[in-house]
């Protein structure tokens, strides 16, 4: 018990910050409160002397980025939903100077990475609970275990981010000996599990690229540089014939390329025969498209909070008010950035996806890698610096390896 209080005395503050995911992940309506309650703790430590303060400089792009969507504002024709956003994203003032610390006598990452591995099993096992009664009933697995019915407090692909770096989480643990290596492929495989489950594009591409990536690299150390390029080319031909081979597969893919070659053969036309409920690849290709258009009308934005107003008359004006009473977004956080902020607010975006990932490289960060290429490839397929589960996580995830990193480095 007397070696419990002790380690609480000397890690409160790692134990508090691994408590945000839990509400970050299971009860986000909490997260106003438990950020106040992190800003008491990190006062506290202050004027005890225990953390002193260091810039994250590369953190202000996020600032200068939330400058970007104060600026828009002055254009906006939605001023409840401008100040919503900017509201939503007031993290990324507020988290470059909060987080701005190292701590001295060092920083332990083991409470962090265990807060987000359970925030992210407690979800996984909500999900479930909450899905065996849905299949008494209905007595069908997809509807009751697949997609969002198995992540009840966000969107899949966000869910998905989650148990991608609560993987990479179980590694260092496994790594610095805070869990056996039977303990650690469980996790894995979990995680893994969850992952497909959750049937997210991205979620899916980023585990396989990770997989990849890690089993050539073992190739490589293990064998020779010919064993890793042989194996590549196999794996490449067996996965092109799985692809192929697998219905479910071959007719997703074969049914995207009918809805591409529809629309381009008349994009009114489709988008007015659009049912109520497109398929994913429908609406990412409409919202898409129409993005592009707008964008090309307005290089340098419609301003903040604008972006579902000018899309949805785009949507009108093809013919299908339905699709847009959606109020889709773009689907893509470079082109809904574009849009609302213009090429400015794009620029500040690039750089912290493409320069993160760089910055990572530059500082070989395998955490920082994983968790850029992750907003990175997200990116691509959502916006993910729309809603409050990515507009936090990644800054705050991002900071916390820094104090980490910073804080080794000062305890040496």
């Amino acid at each position: 018990m007397e070696k419990l209080l002790n380690y609480i005395r000397i890690h409160h503050l790692e134990l508090v910050l691994a408590g945000f995911f839990f509400v970050l992940i299971n009860a986000s309506k909490l997260a106003g409160p438990y950020i106040l309650l992190i800003v008491l703790v990190i006062i506290l430590n202050y004027a005890r002397k225990t953390i002193t303060f260091q810039l994250n400089k590369f953190s202000l792009l996020f600032a200068l980025l939330y400058c970007a969507y104060a600026i828009g504002i002055i254009w906006t024709e939605n001023m409840d939903q401008a100040t919503k956003y900017l509201e939503n994203k007031a993290v990324f003032i507020l988290f470059p100077f909060l987080f701005s610390f190292r701590k001295p006598t060092g920083f332990s990452m083991i409470p962090i990475y265990w807060g987000l591995i359970l925030a992210t099993l407690l979800s996984f096992g909500y999900g479930i609970y909450i899905g065996i009664p849905c299949y008494i009933e209905h007595f069908s697995f997809p509807y009751c275990f697949l997609k969002s019915h198995l992540s009840p407090h966000m969107h899949p692909t966000y869910m998905s981010v989650f148990a991608l770096l609560s993987m990479i989480s179980a590694y260092f643990l496994f790594k610095e000996g805070s869990i056996k290596r039977l303990s650690f492929f469980g996790l894995i495989g979990v995680l893994v599990l969850y992952t497909l489950l959750l049937m997210s594009l991205a979620g899916l591409l980023s585990i396989l690229v990770l997989g990849a990536i890690l089993f050539l690299v073992y190739l490589k150390n293990k064998f020779s540089f010919k064993v890793m390029i042989g194996f590549t080319l196999v794996a490449i031909s067996l996965l092109v014939v799985l692809i192929f081979k697998t219905p479910f597969i071959r007719d997703d893919i074969h049914e995207t390329v009918r809805t591409t070659e529809r629309y381009f053969e008349s994009p009114e036309k489709f988008i007015q025969q659009l049912s109520e409920s497109p398929s994913s690849s429908e609406t990412r290709l409409v919202m898409w498209s129409i993005t592009f258009e707008e964008i090309a009308e307005h290089p340098f934005g419609v301003g903040t909070g604008n972006v579902d107003i000018y899309l949805g008359k785009n949507i009108r004006e093809k013919g299908n008010p339905t699709f847009a009473e959606k109020q889709y977004n773009p689907h893509n956080q470079f082109l809904q950035t574009q849009l609302e902020i213009g090429v400015f607010g794009l620029i500040i975006l690039l750089f912290i996806t493409f320069g993160g990932l760089v910055y990572s490289v530059k500082k070989r960060s395998v955490v920082l890698i994983v968790l850029f290429s992750s907003l990175l490839l997200n990116s691509l397929f959502e916006s993910m610096l729309q809603l409050q589960a990515g507009i936090i996580f990644y800054l705050f995830f991002f900071l916390l390896v820094e104090i980490g990193e910073n804080s080794q480095t000062s305890a040496k």
